[in-house]
């Protein structure tokens, strides 16, 4: 089992309650810290983890996960809710909520699920988004991201950047190739899961940091991504491109979107950011 397998495992408790939700024990490990708790990516792709524990309704994937990040997720022992909201004909609603050792609330997030739709039409042409020209991944080098300067979770993601080095006073953007390095041999056979793409989009820096001259600490508020295409389609020895930009800001906080490209030029996930900074 990989280090992201690892830090995602949790028991489901069987039993249910009143309002049919479930509850699942989630020991949030060390190794994964970012600033005063988890990486907001390893919280994202536990949040879909623990969905997909419980789904009754495998044929729904995935669709879109919007989060509320109220607070950090500390290591230890958290807890993991999840509670069906509304099962349509088509298309089921989830929240999944996480609290700290403490019984404090951590995060909010609302899951839809669903079968595909509009099979009548072709819409695979609808997308106005264009993939950024970037050089071959094997081109780029990788840089290593680690502590002081780098976040505690960083050995466990590979930076290939092409543009947008923090703190170089630069325009608020940033592009580069990125994967799991656990994941990073070429002979796996498997595609990423929704786990891994719902996360990994959130393992670069914010584009805001590119923006500034100095480091100062900034925090994920709210997390909104939609899946939109086979995770399983992409090999996981493959890289991801990562593009990412701060559209506007106001009194500190920052909306930026990104998004994950194929090699082959699909978009995977669109995922929009509220940053704000914290001091």
């Amino acid at each position: 089992m990989d280090s992201f397998e690892q830090g995602l495992s949790m028991t489901i408790d069987p039993s249910k309650t009143a309002d049919g939700s479930f509850r699942a024990s989630w020991p949030v490990p060390d190794e994964w810290q970012q600033g005063r708790g988890a990486w907001g990516g390893l919280v994202v792709g536990a949040t879909i983890r623990a969905l997909a524990l419980v789904n009754p309704e495998p044929g729904r994937t995935v669709r879109t996960i919007s989060s509320h990040m109220f607070g950090p997720v500390p290591n230890g022992d958290c807890v993991i809710e999840v509670a069906p909201v509304r099962r349509g004909a088509a298309m089921s609603t989830w929240a999944v909520s996480i609290w700290d050792p403490s019984g404090a609330r951590c995060t909010e997030s609302i899951i839809i699920t669903g079968g595909a739709r509009g099979e009548d039409i072709d819409c695979s042409e609808w997308g106005t988004a264009t993939m950024p020209t970037a050089p071959d991944w094997q081109q780029v080098p990788a840089v290593p991201v680690a502590p002081p300067m780098g976040p505690v979770f960083g050995p466990h993601l590979e930076f290939r950047p092409i543009a947008g080095i923090p703190f170089s006073g630069s325009e608020a953007r940033a592009l580069g190739w990125s994967r799991f390095t656990e994941h990073s041999a070429p002979q796996e056979e498997r595609g990423w899961t929704a786990e891994e793409l719902l996360a990994i989009v959130d393992g670069w820096w914010p584009a805001g940091y590119v923006r500034l001259k100095a480091p100062r600490t900034m925090a994920t508020v709210s997390f909104s991504a939609h899946l939109l295409a086979d995770p399983a389609s992409v090999p996981i020895g493959e890289p991801v491109l990562m593009e990412s930009a701060v559209t506007s800001a106001y009194e500190g906080f920052t909306s930026e979107i990104r998004r994950l490209w194929s090699v082959d030029g699909r978009v995977l996930v669109e995922n929009l950011q509220s940053i704000v900074v914290v001091n």
